[in-house]
């Protein structure tokens, strides 16, 4: 049998649910206002919403950066960045067929949690979108070690599977996957 390639309703509640606490921890975390979300906008989709350019292989999800502006607004100044977190239901879903020991929400929460690590880090200046290829990599084990750092104090069943998983996948040299 052919495994699914996009998400189904219950899959999309669950990530609803994963969104609603990884948006809370990150913010808790890096003690950010509601003011900083409105300067670092950023939206979720799924692999049905995404153009071709942003729907990949081989990663579970990836950071796309546009220029946004107001429709109203003409000027340089006014632009601002957007940022689209490209979640690739065929891969996530490819996964969780393949490891057996991962379950579908907890995944989710790690994945919107790393890649909110990454729009925030992005958005503060304190990692570069267009970085060279040879720090993506260090990038990436920065951000795994901060998500897992505030993935930590939840209980949520069935996430220590997911945070080995990623060490593993880390180590093997996981792609960094931006546009």
């Amino acid at each position: 049998m052919e495994p699914a390639q996009y998400f189904h309703q219950h899959h999309k509640e669950l990530l609803k649910e994963a969104t609603v606490i990884a948006e809370e921890v990150t913010s808790d975390f890096f003690k950010l206002s509601f003011c900083h979300w409105r300067r670092a906008r950023y939206d979720i989709l799924t692999l049905e919403a995404l153009q071709a350019e942003e729907i990949s292989s081989h990663a579970l999800a990836l950071v796309a950066k546009y220029d946004g502006c107001h429709k109203d607004r003409l000027l340089r100044s006014a632009m601002f960045d957007f940022y689209r977190v490209c979640l690739q239901d065929h891969n996530i879903l490819k996964t969780l067929q393949q490891v057996d020991y991962l379950s579908l929400f907890p995944l989710l929460l790690y994945i919107v949690t790393h890649e909110l690590v990454h729009i925030v880090r992005f958005s503060q200046f304190l990692a570069l979108f267009e970085a060279p290829e040879e720090h993506k990599q260090e990038e990436e084990r920065r951000v795994h070690r901060l998500t897992q750092k505030i993935l930590a104090p939840l209980k949520v069943r069935d996430l220590p599977p997911v945070m080995q998983y990623y060490d593993e996948r880390i180590e093997g040299g996981l792609q960094y996957a931006n546009l």
